[in-house]
């Protein structure tokens, strides 16, 4: 299995995820912005901006049609996988370090 570079994040990586299919990886880092990379090859498809602090948690659902991250920021973001549109924003009172979808 060859290695993969991600160079995309301004801070160190706090979690990946790779959709079920295995295609396409997502990460998030201690930095405000989320990627989605083409696992093939390492290429950065598109970023998921609106967070304001460290992005702590990342999910992706089971047919990757969205994308949930959780942040510094208190707040948690559902965002279109395709289109890096934000959806949702859910407002916490701390810093949200855990997401995921129930399936």
């Amino acid at each position: 299995m060859k290695p993969i570079l991600l160079q995309g994040h301004e801070r160190s990586i706090t979690q990946i995820k790779y959709n079920r299919e295995g295609d396409l990886l997502f990460s998030v880092a201690k930095d405000p912005i989320a990627n989605v990379w083409y696992s093939v090859n390492g290429e950065r498809l598109g970023t998921y901006n609106g967070h304001t602090g460290a992005v702590w948690c990342v999910d992706v659902d089971w047919d990757t049609k969205n994308v949930l991250t959780g942040s510094a920021d208190n707040s948690c973001r559902l965002w279109d996988c395709e289109t890096g549109k934000q959806l949702a924003l859910l407002e916490t009172s701390s810093a949200v370090r855990t997401c995921g979808f129930d399936f």
